[in-house]
């Protein structure tokens, strides 16, 4: 099943791509929340998504990683 979710999310991207180049805002936005369920669902089976694919639907995940080592000590 996880290999499954990692195909589908593959596709997902690839037609996010596609619909960038068509420039069809609305299929684009249905389609990022699409690979949104999957990840979720991929991540609840205890799989890992692709970064690039966590990348479109959570661009600010990379901050919120870096907010956390802030206050580490060193």
């Amino acid at each position: 099943m996880i290999e499954a979710l990692k195909k589908k999310i593959v596709e997902l991207e690839d037609e996010i791509g596609q619909a960038e180049v068509s420039a069809d805002a609305d299929v684009r936005k249905e389609l990022l929340e699409d690979l949104e369920r999957h990840i979720e669902e991929l991540e609840a089976r205890g799989g890992k998504a692709p970064g690039s694919a966590l990348r479109l639907v959570r661009p600010d995940h990379d901050s919120e990683v870096e907010d956390q080592f802030d206050n580490m000590p060193i």
